[in-house]
């Protein structure tokens, strides 16, 4: 299992980015239920941390997954911080994808080398 922890700037909150051949490493450690073997990625807020995050994958190659918890992550962000989606201004959340995006696909590069 490869981990990194990030801090999120701006949002005051962490991130934990993990890439695991199993899920269920994942969930024994977080001590999370459910078997997840079969899914390629999982997001949950972890509570033992004040506004920490954690994402995993099973597979570095697969950037739709990438985009999919993209959107679990921001989510829990904007919930922790009580913020509103904005249709008419959503740049914010536009840049937070983003920066999420190249943090995760940073990660996944560096485990490549």
């Amino acid at each position: 299992m490869k981990v990194k922890k990030i801090e999120v700037p701006i949002y005051n909150c962490g991130l934990t980015i993990i890439l695991t051949k199993d899920l269920n490493e994942v969930v024994k450690k977080y001590k999370l239920l459910g078997n997840w073997g079969e899914f390629g990625a999982l997001t949950f807020e972890d509570k033992s941390k004040y506004r920490h995050y954690v994402v995993a994958f099973t597979d570095a190659n697969h950037l739709s997954n990438i985009a999919h918890e993209i959107v679990h992550i921001k989510n829990y962000i904007f919930l922790g911080i009580n913020a509103k989606v904005d249709l008419h201004n959503d740049e914010p959340e536009a840049y937070l994808t983003g920066w999420l995006f190249d943090q995760i696909n940073n990660f996944f590069k560096q485990q490549e080398q």
